[in-house]
């Protein structure tokens, strides 16, 4: 497998190949840590799915539009074990235990040279945070993800409810972390005599990320 650099336009990466040869193509434009990602997401679909045709649009890879997204699935998770490997992973999170996720995010990310979207949804697969990593925007919720602990007692609203500090970040494009507690019908409609604690980041250009659970 060769693999280049180069710009492309509407997808973060293609391969070419045939037989047990091909040219994987990377967008030159992406930041170094979604370069990685978009490689390792390819060479999933070249272990998993070979001989099919299929276009990694930028959007599918990290937290796609759609939640059950099938193929895409399969490459993110690939590509996630490759570069963020359970052994590993899991012992460099239990030395920041206690910390604020989006903490904890910052500093895995660095230590494994990911995006922050791709390190938060590597924490919530692994059950290192057990609670949901939920994403909006304007237009409602591209995804949301729960770890395996977690009860499936309803997801959270396809619109970001107006006591969320996330309705804030994402209709006035505030920057930061806002971390609250919230009561729990703000993410999850049968708890209503429950709390939530949220930790909301804004993720350029236009997404909200917010780790949720019951308290």
């Amino acid at each position: 497998m060769a693999v280049r650099y180069a710009p492309l336009a509407g997808c973060d990466a293609r391969i070419v190949g045939k037989g047990d040869r091909g040219v994987l193509t990377v967008n030159s434009a992406q930041s170094p840590a979604r370069r990685r990602f978009s490689l390792a997401h390819e060479l999933g679909h070249w272990q998993l799915h070979r001989g099919r045709l299929m276009l990694c649009r930028a959007e599918e890879i990290e937290g796609s539009v759609a939640e059950a997204r099938g193929l895409e699935l399969d490459a993110d998770q690939y590509a996630a074990a490759l570069l963020m490997p359970r052994y590993l992973f899991v012992p460099a999170a239990a030395g920041l235990k206690g910390k604020p996720p989006w903490t904890m995010v910052d500093a895995l990310s660095a230590q494994f040279q990911t995006s922050l979207l791709a390190t938060a949804l590597r924490m919530i697969t692994l059950d290192i945070w057990p609670g949901w990593l939920v994403c909006h925007t304007r237009s409602g919720r591209p995804f949301a993800f729960k770890a395996p602990s977690v009860d499936d007692g309803g997801r959270p609203p396809i619109e970001v409810d107006h006591r969320s500090a996330a309705f804030d970040m994402v209709h006035s494009s505030a920057a930061g972390v806002r971390s609250h507690q919230v009561p729990g019908d703000v993410w999850f409609g049968g708890a209503q005599r429950r709390l939530a604690v949220e930790h909301c980041r804004a993720y350029p250009p236009d997404r909200v990320l917010t780790f949720v659970r019951l308290l």
